[in-house]
């Protein structure tokens, strides 16, 4: 099985909800590949009219295979041309010439190259990635890094090998082609969580005795810190507090 992609196959029920790209998406339910799966559900989806003219139902599954390939290829014309700045690369590239042209060109076609290549790895250019807590993105990261060691281990290879840096760049990008790595997650943390409430290897007096009640363990609450007030005058350090104060001039005296 190929690491960086999921063993399951994304289909849409029939939930409508809106997206950020002009149409209604359905929501993603996940169907477990098998000899004894049914049929997969219609694909429908609700596409959002330009100038808030409306929208069209469409049953992708019900369409004949022509007009289903047609839009296909549309979809894929407006995604190379679109994404990854290649949509800012074609603007005014009409009124170029000579070299400057064909250094566009060159933009627009390492641009298109990228996104073909987001396409295949199954990442949909410019989505808005979901949001994780810093201890559900470590805990998704470990996990990463865990599939890349195993896949390294798998071929036959030697995970010191590689560095650092390599193994984490490896688990970032398994990372970002199954999102549902974050889910996993989360359901871990929560897991943990629930054990560590609840599992009597983990009680703190049965680690640590009596010291687990002592005052002495307790966090103490962080107080506010105290506003100084105008005519406040600063402490003064032990060093300073230890220097004989310079001698005053007597008032009233005069120079001779």
């Amino acid at each position: 099985m190929d690491l960086l992609h999921s063993p399951t196959v994304l289909a849409q029920s029939q939930n409508p909800k809106m997206s950020d790209k002009g149409y209604r998406q359905m929501t993603d339910v996940t169907v477990e590949q098998g000899p004894d799966a049914g049929p997969a559900p219609d694909f429908i989806a609700l596409i959002e009219l330009k100038g808030s003219a409306g929208a069209i139902e469409m049953n992708f599954s019900t369409l004949p295979d022509q007009i289903y390939q047609a839009l296909l290829i549309a979809g894929a014309e407006a995604f190379l041309n679109k994404a990854n700045g290649a949509a800012k690369s074609l603007a005014g590239i009409t009124k170029l010439e000579g070299k400057e042209l064909e250094d566009r060109k060159k933009e627009v076609l390492e641009a298109a190259e990228k996104t073909a290549q987001q396409l295949r790895d199954g990442i949909v250019p410019g989505a808005k990635k979901a949001k994780a807590s810093g201890a559900v993105q470590t805990e998704a990261m470990r996990l990463a890094k865990a599939m890349v060691k195993d896949l390294i281990r798998n071929s036959g290879q030697k995970v010191g090998a590689y560095t650092a840096k390599e193994l984490t760049v490896a688990a970032k990008e398994v990372l970002e082609r199954n999102p549902s790595l974050l889910q996993l997650a989360e359901k871990n943390l929560a897991e943990r969580a629930t054990d560590a409430k609840g599992t009597k290897s983990l009680d703190l007096k049965g680690l640590f005795g009596a010291k687990a009640e002592s005052e002495e363990v307790k966090a103490k609450p962080k107080a506010p810190p105290k506003r100084k007030e105008k005519g406040d005058k600063v402490p003064l350090s032990a060093k300073q507090a230890g220097m004989a104060a310079p001698r005053q001039k007597p008032t009233g005296a005069t120079a001779h």
